[in-house]
């Protein structure tokens, strides 16, 4: 008898390790899934940024224009808000790349027509068609100024659908973090559902409803802990796989934001968890004798 017992407690233990296990990898898996949609979402936006920043414009000036007038418009454009940097390429400079790119020396047969001139780079709030259209215009005002040139085509095909493509990414993570935020709360639910009969037993025979909650919710922070642990460790495995295969996309330059996120996730596992098992729990507790069998 006391073998069979014995055996018995064994199995019961095997299944609720099992279970605990089982529990511990859903939450792991889910979280692991919400982190790396969290972080395709981040990189995504820091890449088409990234883009943004990289649109030049360039200020061509007639040959007349005396490079100190240049250097103080290129001082005084550094001041606007819609500039995040600019450079002075001088007249010696842009010759010497012309002669470079044409292959032979055109000053000794031609006036040299090339002059000083000014790179720009916009910021990303002035990264699209209508505002850079409005900066030329702007600048283009200026009487020294012979013409502004700028990648229309790229600005046309990516950056306009700027915040196309941030809606969308944000509307598309939101959606399956949202699943799989559901499928851990019914993962936790079905747990504590098996142990509603022991819930009413304990509160039958006297325990208070905090002393009945107190294991449930000691169980979901350690679940939560196991999970997002190994979430956390996943998700920045695939990371360093990411920055090996994709180091264009994937930019260790944010280390900051990345451990913070990583952080957050792991913190998240834990909160989340919690909160399910409470509100799982006080359903339980609340049920009468004739729901439990529903």
């Amino acid at each position: 008898m006391v073998s069979s017992q014995s055996s018995l407690d064994r199995i019961t233990r095997t299944r609720l390790f099992f279970s605990a296990i089982g529990s511990i990898l859903s939450i792991a898996l889910a979280m692991f899934f919400i982190g790396t949609l969290v972080f395709f979402a981040f990189f995504s936006m820091k890449y088409i940024q990234n883009l943004s920043q990289k649109v030049e414009m360039e200020i061509l000036f007639y040959s007349d224009v005396k490079e100190a007038d240049i250097v103080t418009l290129e001082q005084r454009l550094k001041m606007e808000p819609y500039i995040s940097q600019s450079r002075f390429y001088s007249k010696e400079e842009n010759t010497a790349e012309a002669i470079k790119t044409i292959g032979n020396d055109f000053t000794e047969i031609i006036v040299n027509p090339i002059n000083a001139s000014i790179l720009l780079n916009v910021t990303p709030e002035y990264a699209n068609g209508d505002s850079i259209k409005a900066v030329v215009k702007k600048i283009k005002q200026n009487a020294n100024v012979q013409d502004v040139e700028y990648p229309e085509a790229l600005v046309k095909t990516v950056l306009d659908n700027f915040i196309k493509v941030q809606m969308a990414i944000v509307v598309i993570c939101t959606l399956f973090m949202l699943i799989s935020m559901m499928l851990i709360g019914n993962s936790i639910r079905l747990n504590i559902y098996s142990k509603r009969f022991s819930i009413r037993s304990m509160l039958l025979i006297g325990a208070t409803r905090a002393f009945v909650r107190k294991p449930f919710l000691a169980n979901g922070f350690v679940q939560g802990v196991w999970g997002g642990g190994f979430a956390s460790i996943l998700v920045a495995l695939t990371l360093l796989l990411g920055r090996v295969i994709l180091p264009e996309f994937v930019d260790f330059q944010y280390i900051n934001q990345i451990a913070l996120l990583l952080i957050s996730l792991f913190v998240f596992s834990i909160l989340f968890t919690l909160f399910v098992s409470f509100l799982s729990v006080n359903r339980y507790i609340k049920l009468n004798r004739d729901e439990l069998y529903l």
